[in-house]
Formats: structure tokens, sequence, C-alpha cells
């Protein structure tokens, strides 16, 4: 006889009997995922299930679905910023007979709550929404929860703020920080809410950084070494040197605060607090750099228009295109005149024409002439002024050894001390215009050497000795004691032979 224990027939399962199991295990399952330890002040994440004209609906994984305000969610159009199946984060503001209302603050719906209440608050980090109110020493007034507050400035944002006058009337969650005095002295920041993401949002920017991508972002702050660019949660630095390949003097006369722009990320340097991290933009990076075409559109020899940009004592910058600049040294501004300064010859703005006498692309320099553009007038001195020649010029300037002399536009020769005769020395003055003779030519060195009245000089000496050499010569006289002694020695040399 079989057995109790052996019996099957109560052992035998129906698909009845395994979708009752199925579903158990479902309850069994979800009653232990449940979330039970929900407290007021705490953050979750939840799933939008449903979208309502006045709440949306969150399972935040609580036995009861979750309700926000959907003005909460609204966009600056007044849409709703999320759908259903998007996720959102929220602080449980109360949880009461079932409902759990959620909040992206603790608003107090215009009541004025206990000091209890803002304690709560403050321990468990709930932002509160508070009114910028006024102005005092160092900071803002603030009506939070009915409770009046101060929020010093370098709490109000983590950005440089140069005009809290901006923030009155403005209505943001701040984190009570502070509470004394039984609820009279209440701070309040919104440094920790703003910082929340900024992690998040510094990492972004140094990948934006090292896949060279574009990004937008407005000019908060113009300074004479650059411009502060905001991004949103932070704020990065265009330096002077990285907004424009042109040369950037002056960026208040090109740029403007509120002004959009478009930048790239060139490094991130992380700091602790994050709010101090250093993010580098550049301006200038966005476009391609003008040097890449410069081999293809300049060369040696290339007569090219430009426009003066600046003078210094050395000589003057030309821009050529947009990014590009040459430099006129003082040597090849003029072949007539020795320049002392570039105003001396051009001025900033003016249009010139140059040629280019050197490009070096690796230091990103072009070395140009004004000169070379005119005719060089030593280039057929020889023929002009030949040796020998006489000319007129002006004396221009006394020096120790002699006076220069301009004999032409762009040719000055030395009139040596030693080449003047003695009756002109003293009718040489600045200024004055002189007969001259050419006395010797050095195109490679680029000097002239001349004389004054020395023709005339030096004929007379020829002429004196010519009249001299053709005098006959006379025997010269002997003296007895000459004959004397040349008839003694004359015996003396006799004795000394025999």
């Amino acid at each position: 006889m079989l057995g109790k224990k052996d019996d099957t027939f109560f052992d035998e399962k129906t698909a009845d009997d395994d979708a009752s199991e199925n579903l158990r295990k479902m309850i069994d399952t979800k009653g232990s995922s449940i979330k039970t330890n929900l407290a007021v002040g705490s953050k979750v994440t939840g799933t939008v299930t449903k979208i309502g004209p006045e709440y949306l609906f969150v399972d935040i994984g609580a036995r009861n679905e979750a309700v926000i305000a959907a003005a909460e969610v609204k966009n600056k159009e007044g849409a709703a910023a999320v759908a259903t199946g998007d996720k959102i984060s929220a602080y449980i503001v109360s949880d009461t007979a079932g409902e759990t209302v959620l909040s992206k603050s603790f608003t107090g719906k215009g009541r004025t709550v206990a000091v209890q209440e803002l304690l709560d608050a403050m321990n468990n980090r709930v932002p509160v929404q508070g009114k910028v109110t006024g102005i005092n020493k160092g900071g803002l007034n603030v009506k939070v929860l009915g409770h009046r507050a101060f929020c010093p400035v370098s709490q109000i944002d983590l950005k440089f703020t140069d005009d809290v006058n901006s923030y009155l009337g403005k209505t943001m969650d701040f984190v009570i920080a502070r509470i004394t005095e039984g609820g009279r002295n209440v701070v309040v920041s919104r440094i920790p809410l703003l910082e929340g993401d900024l992690e998040k949002t510094v990492d972004a920017l140094a990948k934006a950084g090292e896949a060279h991508l574009v990004l937008k972002g407005k000019i908060s702050r113009i300074a004479d070494f650059g411009l502060f660019v905001d991004l949103g949660n932070c704020e990065g630095l265009v330096h002077i040197s990285e907004v424009s390949w042109e040369r950037a003097e002056k960026l208040a006369e090109s740029f403007t605060v509120g002004q959009e722009v478009e930048c790239i990320v060139r490094s991130v340097e992380k700091k602790s607090p994050l709010r101090n991290s250093k993010i580098s933009l550049s301006i200038k990076q966005t476009v391609d750099n003008p040097w890449k075409t410069v081999a293809s559109k300049f060369a040696v020899g290339q007569s090219v228009a430009g426009t003066v940009t600046r003078l210094m004592p050395f000589g003057a910058f030309v821009e050529l295109v947009p990014g590009v600049e040459g430099l006129i040294h003082v040597s090849e501004m003029s072949w007539v005149k020795r320049v002392k300064h570039p105003s001396d010859v051009v001025a900033a703005g003016q249009p010139v024409q140059v040629m280019i006498l050197a490009i070096d692309e690796t230091k990103r320099t072009i070395s140009l002439s004004l000169k070379d553009m005119a005719s060089d007038p030593w280039r057929d001195v020889e023929a002009r002024f030949p040796v020998g020649a006489e000319v007129s010029g002006t004396a221009v300037r006394r020096a120790k050894f002699g006076y220069f002399i301009d004999l032409a536009e762009g040719v000055t020769a030395l009139l040596p001390l030693g080449n003047i005769a003695a009756d002109k020395k003293g009718a040489i003055t600045e200024g004055a215009v002189l007969n001259v003779r050419i006395e010797s030519v050095d195109t490679a060195a680029r000097r002239i050497s001349l004389s004054m009245g020395m023709k005339e000089s030096r004929q007379e000496t020829a002429e004196v000795k010519e009249y001299m050499n053709k005098q006959p010569m006379a025997p010269p006289k002997q003296t007895p004691k000459s004959t004397e002694f040349g008839a003694a020695l004359l015996e003396a040399l006799k004795k000394k032979n025999s």
C-alpha cells in the first residue's frame, strides 16, 4: 500500500498553477524593491509616467507614484521640458497619507514656515526658494520661506559678479548654510547647487577641447588682457593673444559685454574648489591660420599692397592680409634720406606698396622694403658723376674729417678737409651751394670723394715745378777751403795707390 508521502496526485501541476506561481514571484520581487526609507528632504530620481495639466506623475520606486508640479519642469516658453519616460530628479517635500510630493526646491507655498522647517531644510540640504529683495554691505537680502536671509556676494554665483544689482527682484534656489539666533540670522548660498553638476561640465569642456569642438558663449567681462566668456555653468578666458590672428588691441572697441562669440577650449586646469578651475579659450582658432597659405600667396621679390598697422623705433609693421604682417626696417624705407624714425616716411593706417625681401614661415616673419619700389639713385652714379667732372652740390653737414655734400637726391658725397684749398676753407657753410670736383667713385660702397679748389692749386704747383726744371743748372761755387781739401784728398789717394 502506498503511503501518503508516495501519493503524487497532489503534486500534479496545471497551467493555472504556473501562472499563479509567476504572479506571486513578481509580487514578491516588486515588494522587495519598493523603497520604504523615503524621508522628507531626500533626493530621489524617478521616471515620468504621466503628464497632466497641473502635475506630473513620477515612479520613484515607492508603493505610490509621486507627483511634482508641472510648473517646475517647464522651459522658458512655458512648455513641459520633459516627456513621458524621461528621468527626473527632485526632493521629497511631503510624504503623508500615501501621497508623496516632489519639488525641485522647497517653496513654502507663500507662507512663513516654522524655524524647525528651516532647520530641516538646512540639515537635509533641501534647496529653498528665495527672492532677492535688496542689496546689503557685502551681499544681498533674500526672503526665504517668509524669513529674511543674507547671501554673501561670493556665494551668489560661480562666476565673477561685478553688478549685484542685476540680481534684484529675481527668484532663485538657495541652500541654507547657517541659522543662528533662533532663526533671526539666516545665511544662504547658491554655490552648492551650482557646483552640483560643475564637475561634469568641466570634464565635458575638456573633452570638447580634445575634439576641437566649436562652442558658443557670451562675453561677460572685458579686460586689457583678454575676454571672459560665459559658457553657461562656468566662465573661461580668451587671452588677448588668442582673440584674433591679427594683432588685437583695445578689446573694448571691438567687443561688447553680452556679445555672442564662438570659441574652442584650449586647456582645462581643474582646481579645488572646483569653481576655481581655469578654462583657457581661443576665438582665433575657430578659423584657419592665415599663415598656412602664405607660401602660396607670397614670394620673395613680389610687389604687394599693404596697410601700415603700427610704428616702432626700428621700423613699420604692414598688414598684407588679415592675420599676416611684415616689417619694413628703417634701413629699407628710403634711398634718398637717412630715416631716423618710421614716422618720417609713413603713418599708421597708410596704404603702401612694398617689395618682399624674405619670408620665414617657421618664425612667421616677412621682411619688406619700401625703397626697392623706387629707382636706386646709385644705379648709374658713375655715368652721372664721372671722375674728374666739375659739379655743384649743397653742403648738408660738417664732420670732423670734412663736409657731406648732396650732389643729387639720394646721392651724398664727402669733401675731406685735406681736399679743400686753403683759400676756400673759410667760405663753406651748411646749405651753401659749392662747385666741387669728383675725385673717386665707389659704387659698391656708395662713396664719392670730392675736392674743392685743389685743381687750381695743383696746376700752379705743376707750373712752378715745370719752370724750375727748365732753368740751366749753375756749377757749384767752390771755395778755397773746399779746393785745398780736394787737392789734399787727391794727393792722399795717389800715395795710397803707389
